[in-house]
């Protein structure tokens, strides 16, 4: 009884895998049945529908009128190099421009109180100059102190 089990447990283990195979096989070729049937086929036999015209001479007085975007033939991208609030747009979007020409106006306050620091800061080093200047010429300081000043 054991032999017939064994010589059963053979067959199964030959037809099973032969049987999903089989089946593996069946699928795949119902599948490209079904997916040829989907495609369109080209027939060269087959004639092409052409529509043809034929072209006159005519003047035309008409104006036409499109609607639509146009888009530049150049664009560039600006970037600020300094901060600050725009005062004044000096072109329009779309217009064109020249190498160097003023686009905006920025408020230039904060750019008045930065050169208003620095005249001040120009008036006290050159009043350092003149009180070294000064003291160097009675002697009170080195030499070398004032022309690290200048």
């Amino acid at each position: 009884m054991n032999t017939k089990s064994s010589i059963l447990k053979k067959v199964l283990y030959v037809i099973i895998p032969l049987a999903i195979i089989a089946i593996v096989v069946i699928k795949l070729k119902t599948n490209k049945e079904i997916t040829q049937s989907k495609v369109y086929q080209y027939d060269k036999e087959q004639a092409i529908n052409v529509q043809v015209d034929t072209l006159q001479l005519e003047n035309v007085n008409a104006e036409f009128s499109y609607s639509g975007t146009f888009e530049p033939n150049k664009e560039t991208k600006i970037s600020a190099e300094l901060q600050g609030k725009i005062n004044t747009i000096l072109v329009d979007a779309g217009s064109v421009v020249s190498k160097g020409q003023t686009l905006i106006q920025l408020d230039n306050s904060l750019l008045k109180l930065q050169l208003q620091t620095i005249e001040v800061q120009i008036e006290g080093l050159e009043a350092d100059v003149n009180r070294y200047t000064i003291l160097a010429k009675a002697d009170a300081i080195q030499g070398v102190q004032l022309e690290k000043q200048n």
